[in-house]
Formats: structure tokens, C-alpha cells, sequence
């Protein structure tokens, strides 16, 4: 199987700044004009079916991909949704770190230990986020699939495939409307690209203008 993996373009609290997990925050203008560099990069790519979370930033975004995919069936999947930040959604990377500094600091270098208050445990998205993808694997072992997703999700399946510590997934950058490739088969699972974003040009999302994911 051949995994084309997509975060979503820039959504409207990516551009303020706001931790927003599974809140549904739109795309924003820079991000709709992302979804459509994306959709147009992969509009010659063999792609047999696509799943996206149910979040519109990352539904709008592999809708953008769609249209040049007429016949690809559309899923949408909850297994793709984004770590749930609890409350730390709608504050600020600085709101956060004076609340919540020392849960901010362990999210930042021991993920897998974090619990974010009212939030999702590392260890239930590394589930649902790998069993999918051996459901996946089991179903189109020899297809090309695209799944349209948020920052922790594409690290967590990168992370994966690399055979990384999971405390160390946020030393992995993501850049919005980026494309990243995995191919799973009987021998190991290859990293093709990571956060390939050549199709953005100017539009590229800097890493160091969005602190809170």
C-alpha cells in the first residue's frame, strides 16, 4: 500500500495562533488557496479511494484533491481526527505555557506521557490511529490511498514507519497542505517524503509563525 498522507491547509486559528485539537475551526483564505496548490499537484497521482477526518479544515482540504479524483470513493473517518487538546483549545502557545506550563513542557518532550486537561491520552491516538492504518493496509494491500489529516497524526504514522521513540514526534515538522508518502508491504515500511511542499511556493505555512497546532 502506498499511503499518501495530507495535513490540511491553514485554518483560521493556525493563522491566530490557537490550540485548536478537535475544535472546527475553518480553513483560512491562505489555507483554501493551499487546499487548491495541493489538489492540483496531485491531480495526476493514481489514488484509489480517500479518507479525511471529519474536521472541515482537513475535509475541505481533501475535497480540493477530490475534484480531480471524481471516481476515488470519499470516507470520512474519526480514527483521522487531531488529539483532543482539552483545555487548552482556543488559548494561545503563551496562554497555555502560563496555565499549563509544566503539562505544555512534557507534551513538548514526553508526548507519551501527557494528559491534557479534559483531553485525549497519548496512548488512545497512537491506538486508533495505527489500527486504522493496519485496516487500511488489510484492505488495498497493493493501492495507492490518500488520507487527509491533522499534525499528530501524520507524525505518530511517520514516527511509526521510522521506527521512532514517540517521545520524539515533535522534532517532526508538518507543514500545512504538505504531502507526505509511506509504502507498507511484506518487507519494512518505507518513508518515501516527509512534508513535501514544492506545490506551495509562497504560500508555504513558516514553522516558526505557528506555535500552536
Amino acid at each position: 500500500m502506498r499511503l499518501l498522507i495530507i495535513r490540511h491547509g491553514e485554518s483560521e486559528w493556525n493563522r491566530q495562533g490557537l490550540y485548536q485539537g478537535q475544535y472546527d475551526a475553518p480553513l483560512s483564505e491562505l489555507g483554501l488557496r493551499q487546499a487548491d496548490a495541493l489538489g492540483q499537484r496531485l491531480a495526476n497521482e493514481p489514488i484509489f479511494a480517500m479518507y479525511t477526518s471529519p474536521l472541515q479544515r482537513a475535509a475541505k482540504t481533501a475535497e480540493a484533491v477530490a475534484r480531480y479524483h471524481p471516481d476515488a470513493p470519499f470516507h470520512t473517518e474519526t480514527a483521522l481526527l487531531e488529539i483532543n487538546h482539552g483545555q487548552w483549545e482556543g488559548l494561545t502557545s503563551a496562554q497555555v505555557e502560563e496555565r499549563f506550563g509544566a503539562g505544555l513542557q512534557e507534551w513538548r518532550v514526553h508526548p507519551t506521557r501527557a494528559q491534557m486537561p479534559d483531553g485525549e491520552s497519548f496512548s488512545n491516538i497512537l491506538k486508533r490511529v495505527l489500527d486504522f492504518r493496519d485496516q487500511l493496509y488489510e484492505q488495498y494491500p497493493e493501492q495507492n490511498i490518500l488520507v487527509s489529516t491533522h499534525d499528530v497524526v501524520v507524525k505518530i504514522l511517520v514516527a511509526d514507519a521510522l521506527g521512532m521513540n514517540m517521545d520524539r514526534i515533535n522534532r517532526i515538522w508538518v507543514t500545512n497542505a504538505s504531502i507526505s508518502v509511506i509504502e507498507y508491504g511484506n518487507d519494512l515500511p518505507y518513508l518515501v517524503s516527509l512534508s513535501e511542499a514544492c506545490h506551495l511556493g509562497r504560500l508555504e505555512t513558516v514553522r516558526n509563525n505557528q506555535k500552536a497546532l
